[in-house]
C-alpha cells in the first residue's frame, strides 16, 4: 500500500510526493548515490556504472535498494506495490539489460535524464523474476515517474510486457492496473468542493448540515481505489502553491489524508500495515523532504549541497524522535 502524486508550483517547480505504507519494518534511510559508482544487478551479476547522481530513500543490503528518489537531471521515481498484477520475465532477453524488480529505481535514476529517455531505454530492459532476499519473495511492483517537464509516467510490468502510460491525473496507488483507476474516476464526477444547494422535499426545504456537503460520496477507506480517488480529488482542487516550500507543504497535507496509523489496517498475516514515511522530491532543486512515522518534523536533504563525485554513497541518518530541519 502506498499513495503518490505530482504537483506543480506557480513558479515552475515540479514535485513528486509519496507515502510508504508497509507492514514489514523497512529500515530505510536517505542516501546519496554518487556518479560513477558501480552496482551489480542481482538478475545477472553484471556491473552497472552510475551516470547521474541521485538521492532517495533506501537500504543497504549489499546492493543499496531504493524505494524512491530524484537525480541530478530532475528525474524522480517512486516504487509502489502492485500485488496480483505484476508479472516479470523468467529469464533475461538476449541483447537487453537485466535487472531485478527491486532495482528499477536505481536503474532509472542512474541512467536517465528525462522521461523521453526512460521510454527509449525501457525497450531494451528486461525485469527478471528475482526474489528480494530480505523478504524471501519476488516483490510485485510498479512505478510512477516525473521530470522537470511536468510530464508523468506509470510503468507496469504485466503478462503482456512492460506497459507505459501517460499519467494525466498525476496520481498513483496500487492494484489494479493504472487504466482501471482512471476509468473509475468517472464514478466520482459529481463530487466537488462546492456546497450542495437546498432542495424542497415533501414540502420541506432541506439544506446541508454544514460545510463539505459537495464531497459526499468521496471514499474514505484505505483501499487502493479509494486512495486514488481521494488523492485525485484533493490534487485537482488544491489551491496552487506559489513556490517550492508552499508546494511541499501542500503535498504533505494532501498525503496526510492517506496516512495509515498503526492498527487501522491489519494484513492477512495479522501484521500492522502503516505509513512508515512520507516524502516529497523537487525535480528542479534536487531537494528531498520527508517525515517519519514517529517524527512528523519535515526534514530535508539537498542533492546539490553534496559532492556528487564522492567515491562512496553517503547516508543521512535521521533520528526518529529529534527535530532536524536539514540533514548534512
Amino acid at each position: 500500500m502506498c499513495t503518490s502524486l505530482t504537483l506543480k508550483t506557480a513558479d515552475g517547480n515540479h514535485l513528486l510526493a509519496r507515502t510508504m505504507d508497509f507492514a514489514f519494518q523497512l529500515g530505510t534511510e536517505v542516501m546519496l548515490y554518487p556518479r560513477h559508482y558501480s552496482w551489480r544487478s542481482e538478475a545477472d551479476g553484471k556491473l552497472h556504472e552510475t551516470k547521474y547522481a541521485f538521492i532517495g530513500m533506501g537500504r543497504n543490503l549489499g546492493n543499496i535498494l531504493f524505494a524512491d528518489g530524484v537525480n541530478e537531471k530532475g528525474v524522480s521515481c517512486a516504487t509502489l506495490y502492485f500485488p496480483g498484477y505484476a508479472e516479470y520475465a523468467e529469464a533475461g532477453r538476449e541483447g537487453t539489460c537485466h535487472i531485478a524488480p527491486h532495482e528499477f529505481v536505481t536503474w532509472v535514476l542512474s541512467n536517465c535524464e528525462s522521461l523521453e529517455e526512460v521510454k527509449e531505454r525501457l525497450a531494451s530492459l528486461t525485469i527478471v523474476q528475482k526474489k528480494l532476499a530480505l523478504l524471501d519473495t519476488v516483490l510485485p511492483l510498479h512505478w510512477i515517474l516525473t521530470d522537470r517537464s511536468g510530464s508523468c509516467l506509470v510503468v507496469e510490468p504485466t503478462a503482456d510486457g512492460i506497459q507505459v502510460y501517460n499519467n494525466k491525473p498525476g496520481v498513483m496507488t496500487n492494484s489494479p492496473e493504472f487504466p482501471w483507476h482512471v476509468t473509475n474516476l468517472r464514478h466520482y464526477i459529481g463530487v466537488r468542493p462546492n456546497q450542495l444547494e437546498s432542495k424542497v422535499m415533501g414540502g420541506m426545504t432541506l439544506s446541508a448540515f454544514g460545510q463539505g456537503s459537495g464531497t459526499t460520496g468521496l471514499p474514505g477507506d484505505y483501499t487502493p481505489p479509494s486512495r486514488f480517488i481521494r488523492a485525485a480529488f484533493l490534487k485537482e482542487h488544491l489551491k496552487q502553491a506559489a513556490a517550492e516550500t508552499e508546494g511541499v507543504t501542500s503535498a504533505f497535507h494532501v498525503l496526510a489524508n492517506m496516512n495509515i496509523p498503526k492498527g487501522a489496517v491489519i494484513t492477512e498475516d495479522n501484521e500492522i500495515d502503516y505509513t512508515q514515511y512520507t516524502s516529497v522530491m523537487c525535480n528542479d532543486t534536487g531537494n528531498y523532504y520527508f517525515h517519519l512515522y514517529d517524527n512528523r518534523q519535515i526534514q530535508k536533504v539537498c542533492l546539490f549541497h553534496e559532492d556528487l563525485d564522492r567515491p562512496e554513497p553517503k547516508v543521512f541518518s535521521a533520528k526518529a524522535e529529534e527535530n532536524i530541519q536539514e540533514l548534512n
